[in-house]
């Protein structure tokens, strides 16, 4: 038992684990409710401890390198290269 008296050895449902490597807290919560018919406490107990259990669970939150960093950058970068096109197209119709 963890100090918030769940026992982080009980295993989540497989489709909680997936829903909480995705992020999706809240559906990791419902799916757990659904599958073991805990109560809303009971259930959001469970899957924190999980988490606390498994702090590498989304190793990409807490890497240097996140990827996401590059994702933006390449959105802002199509994104400028779009206004660009759009500019120039608009002054090579005049």
């Amino acid at each position: 038992m963890d100090n918030h008296g769940i026992n982080p050895a009980r295993s989540l449902p497989l489709s909680a684990i997936g829903a909480l490597t995705l992020g999706h807290k809240i559906e990791a919560i419902k799916i757990v409710r659904k599958e073991t018919s805990l109560g809303l406490k009971e259930a959001k107990e469970m899957v924190e401890a999980y988490e606390r259990a498994n702090p590498n669970l989304r190793p990409e939150l807490n890497h240097p390198d996140n990827t996401h960093n590059w994702l933006a950058l390449g959105a802002l970068l199509a994104f400028i290269g779009g206004i660009a096109f759009w500019i120039y197209y608009m002054l090579a119709s005049i």
